[in-house]
């Protein structure tokens, strides 16, 4: 008796789910609570409004699933808002496994490898792996900027100035203002690498100025651009 018993506790525990499953269903329940009802007539919609409702990534993700509309459907659109819910919350090592788990049976899509690419190179530090994936965006997303303005990131943390330099100004050439952000760090981080390898002063303001007019309260640019018209020492964060 006692070893049935034994093995009734196996049985048990062999059936407990993953910590993984169970982020999985918590983000069903998230989605559930928030009236997402993914169905085969509303399944590219759910996720062009869930995962990225503002241009210019709407539209790339809605090329991609032109392109491959037969491969994917309502369960590749449940991969990609569970993935969502789990960028909201900030759990990127579940974003990482989910992508390797869930996305694999998918053609790749750039510009899911490209937001990933930001969780495996920035919070888990794989510089490695991260570096293919960015410039599988660049040559699938040649018009976005973000993989460009990583790939100078990159190489500016591994101490390669010129080579970030190079990705910066590719980056600069593809911002416009529906870019924000990313718009603001590549001219920031220019400016950053121009100091360091002795550019021109005015030439580092201008940068500064320019992230400033993408993104107004850029703390960072603000303080360096103080620092650049002063006599203060320059003092530079990486951002």
């Amino acid at each position: 008796m006692a070893k049935r018993k034994r093995r009734k506790s196996r049985r048990r525990e062999s059936r407990a789910p993953s910590l993984y499953v169970q982020k999985v269903r918590r983000a069903d329940v998230t989605l559930t609570q928030n009236s997402v009802e993914i169905r085969d007539d509303n399944w590219q919609e759910a996720a062009l409004d869930w995962f990225v409702p503002k241009e210019p990534e709407r539209t790339m993700l809605a090329r991609y699933i032109a392109e491959h509309e037969d491969k994917l459907g309502v369960a590749w659109a449940r991969e990609l808002l569970r993935m969502e819910v789990y960028f909201q919350v900030g759990d990127h090592e579940q974003i990482i496994e989910h992508y390797d788990r869930a996305f694999a049976r998918y053609p790749r899509c750039a510009l899911v490898e490209m937001w990933v690419a930001d969780q495996v190179f920035r919070l888990a530090g794989d510089f490695w792996r991260a570096r293919p994936m960015y410039r599988y965006a660049i040559a699938h997303l040649p018009e976005h900027p973000k993989p460009y303005y990583e790939m100078g990131y990159m190489s500016y943390v591994l101490g390669d100035f010129d080579g970030a330099l190079s990705w910066f100004n590719q980056a600069a050439e593809r911002v416009s203002d529906a870019h924000g952000e990313i718009a603001a760090r590549v001219f920031y981080n220019r400016g950053i690498v121009r100091y360091f390898l002795g550019g021109d002063k005015e030439t580092v303001i201008a940068d500064m100025k320019e992230a400033l007019r993408y993104k107004r309260d850029y703390v960072q640019a603000r303080q360096t651009l103080r620092g650049l018209r002063g006599r203060r020492e320059v003092r530079f964060v990486p951002w």
